[in-house]
């Protein structure tokens, strides 16, 4: 089971996750504490997967600036 801290260098800032995004990957922020919420790119807008479904995302300064983002998968953390 990956561990639900990743390493270092696998955290980024907004604009390194977005390029993941663009590539099919999805994302979240450690702040959020729960893997099973990302953000991905569904019908052309930035969308965030939540236990109730899919939204589109709002960004507010702490996402655009923040610097605990992280790619995810389908089962959590990416190792």
């Amino acid at each position: 089971m990956p561990s639900p801290i990743p390493e270092k260098e696998e955290i980024m800032d907004f604009p390194n996750a977005l390029r993941h995004v663009i590539n099919g990957k999805q994302i979240t922020k450690l702040e959020w504490g729960d893997p099973t919420i990302y953000v991905v790119l569904k019908d052309g807008f930035l969308t965030i997967k939540r236990h109730d479904g899919y939204h589109r995302l709002v960004l507010n300064d702490g996402d655009l600036f923040g610097e605990d983002w992280v790619v995810v998968s389908d089962h959590g953390l990416l190792s």
